[in-house]
């Protein structure tokens, strides 16, 4: 196993290619579908989960190439989801990463099937990222696949989303919302690469509870930033969830309310975290990425938190 605990210096510009060398497109292809794809790929946000994928995929032991397989198949299942949520049907957004969201420029028909296009790429490439690994665990890479992404995780959680308003908009439902939105694709950049490399019992629960708490600690900071930030900063379409009646916990506990249970989910996964370097040094690249990339995340959306590594 290839000890690597930070990421690699060229990252950005690695994932980046990878991104459009995998991109589903031909040369004969629909032009406005050919947009979107290309659109869409060659300009992804801040790459949190395929950053995360990438160092994962290295220090379990799937080699370069196959890392940055599974880098792109988890940002491509996350860049279809956010091509979806963008639609009227959904969020009815306007910006999306600061440009005109694609069913805005190109229609709804080729949005969906954009999406449809990078689900389909993305499959495929978790089958090629896997297919050097022993039967059992593409089997496990399977089973996982269908869990985070089916009605048990994002599908099922955008459902939740979608209903929000009929139901009786507690907080308890507004975290298990954002567990099957959010914290289903945290899953596929921590578990995932981490099947490769046979995780003890014990380990398994602690990566199973950092994701919990990474997927909610993610989602209340998008909270916060679509009622704190104006659309020009959040580069999408803000303030919308009060409106729309989706979950929020900002509105429904209040900001102060929403950046205290931020720091405390944050402390939690820190636990969750030395527990799984107790086990073993190799988790150690976890420990980083919750220091730089939640630090940034956390500071983006107010003061700085209690217990929270600058």
């Amino acid at each position: 196993m290839k000890e690597v605990q930070s990421l690699p210096a060229d990252w950005d510009s690695r994932l980046r290619s990878a991104l459009r060398d995998n991109c589903p497109v031909t040369a004969r292809m629909e032009p406005h579908l050919r947009a979107v794809l290309m659109d869409t790929t060659g300009h992804p946000g801040r790459l949190i989960r395929a950053r995360l994928a990438l160092v994962a995929g290295e220090v379990h032991g799937l080699g370069p190439a196959a890392a940055e397989q599974l880098a792109c198949a988890v940002e491509y299942y996350h860049a279809a989801s956010l091509l979806l949520d963008d639609l009227p049907c959904m969020d009815d957004a306007a910006l999306r990463r600061g440009r005109p969201c694609a069913h805005r420029v190109h229609g709804e028909a080729t949005a969906i099937l954009a999406a449809l296009a990078l689900i389909n790429r993305a499959n495929a490439l978790i089958g090629c990222a896997f297919a050097a690994q022993p039967a059992v665990v593409r089997l496990q890479v399977l089973a996982g696949v269908d869990g985070c992404l089916g009605p048990a995780g994002l599908v099922g959680g955008q459902a939740q989303d979608l209903r929000f308003a009929e139901s009786a908009r507690t907080a308890r439902e507004i975290g298990a919302v954002a567990q099957g939105k959010t914290g289903a694709l945290l899953w596929l950049s921590v578990c995932l690469p981490a099947l490769a490399s046979a995780p003890t019992a014990a380990e398994w629960r602690q990566l199973k509870a950092l994701c919990v708490y990474w997927g909610l600690a993610y989602q209340v900071a998008d909270d916060l930033a679509d009622v704190t930030e104006s659309t020009g900063e959040s580069g999408k379409t803000s303030n919308r969830d009060g409106p729309l009646r989706r979950p929020n916990l900002a509105l429904a506990v209040g900001v102060e309310a929403a950046q205290h249970r931020l720091g405390r989910l944050l402390r939690q996964a820190a636990r969750a975290l030395g527990r799984l370097e107790a086990h073993q040094e190799r988790w150690r690249y976890l420990a980083e990425f919750q220091r730089t990339v939640f630090a940034a995340v956390a500071g983006k959306v107010g003061r700085r938190l209690p217990g929270l590594a600058a």
